[in-house]
């Protein structure tokens, strides 16, 4: 899936409810505050810097771009929540 399809279908993946993948993170993702301590999961904050731990870099394997919004179910390296 190319960048442009991924973001063109964003509104597909955060409705698949599977949660981002596991291997997805931000400075947000080790806090608990505003209640809840997957509130960054959302990708409402518009501050944050996401990066992938199977990269360590700002995209994932398949070379696009690490965000809440689409490292979701259906992008080919995603991996499920235990």
């Amino acid at each position: 899936m190319s960048e442009l399809n991924i973001l063109n279908n964003q509104d597909n993946l955060l409705d698949q409810g599977s949660g981002v993948c596991r291997r997805l993170r931000t400075k947000n993702s080790f806090s608990a505050f505003l209640g809840s301590a997957d509130f960054w999961q959302e990708g409402s904050s518009t501050t944050a810097v996401y990066w992938c731990v199977d990269t360590m870099g700002s995209a994932g394997p398949d070379d696009h771009f690490a965000h809440a919004h689409i490292c979701r179910a259906g992008r080919s390296c995603f991996k499920p929540r235990d």
